[in-house]
């Protein structure tokens, strides 16, 4: 019995040994399968209370936090782009005339006169036509000639007569005991300059009219 019993034992078989030997290996695997257990269910633990992050969450989370905690920037006044205003200035030219015959006693001191005749409801003018006329007065009184400005209202009883043969708005440039001329829509330094040697060269009454003082 014996024979048979060792010959059914393998190769590296600790059959031929002291059954004491096979209790303690029996007591050393338990402890290691215990041991290894035991770090399992602490993985395990902990990996229930630290969930995983999730990258793209994470980071639109901070992203969202971010723009949240950002306040509107307002540009204060310094930074504001200014608001450009164009106001045209318009201005009467001198003063208002009743007719033209009436410069035999307003303008009486006068060697000539500029006489603005407006279009109907506008008896003012642009800057442009202000400095026009400002530049001719001046050149024109650096000669010695005493200038006046008007306007002739569109009440005078002149105004039809002239609308009919000047385009309006226009200037009637005036030389006392001379003539007149006019200076019909776009008036300009050169035009009055131009109209104002024509009707100082005029032979009193003739063909381009009468000066201020009238016609006998």
């Amino acid at each position: 019995m014996k024979e048979m019993k060792l010959e059914n034992c393998g190769p590296g078989c600790d059959c031929g040994k002291p059954s004491g030997n096979k209790k303690a290996k029996v007591v050393a695997c338990l402890i290691v399968l215990l041991a290894t257990g035991g770090i399992f269910a602490y993985k395990a633990q902990n990996a229930k209370q630290i969930p995983p992050a999730t990258t793209e969450t994470a980071f639109a989370a901070l992203v969202a936090q971010e723009v949240s905690e950002q306040k509107p920037v307002v540009p204060t006044t310094d930074q504001q782009e200014p608001v450009i205003k164009t106001v045209e200035e318009k201005q009467r030219v001198g003063e208002f005339l009743d007719s033209l015959t009436s410069l035999n006693k307003v303008a009486v001191n006068q060697d000539a006169v500029f006489v603005f005749v407006p279009a109907q409801g506008n008896d003012t003018v642009n800057k442009q036509t202000t400095d026009a006329i400002a530049s001719a007065e001046k050149k024109i009184k650096s000669t010695g000639v005493s200038l006046g400005l008007y306007t002739l209202q569109s009440s005078s009883p002149d105004y039809a007569n002239i609308a009919a043969q000047l385009p309006l708005p226009g200037m009637l440039v005036l030389s006392k005991g001379r003539g007149i001329a006019g200076v019909p829509a776009e008036i300009t330094e050169t035009k009055l300059l131009q109209a104002y040697v024509a009707s100082s060269r005029a032979g009193g009454c003739g063909p381009t009219g009468c000066g201020p003082a009238g016609c006998n």
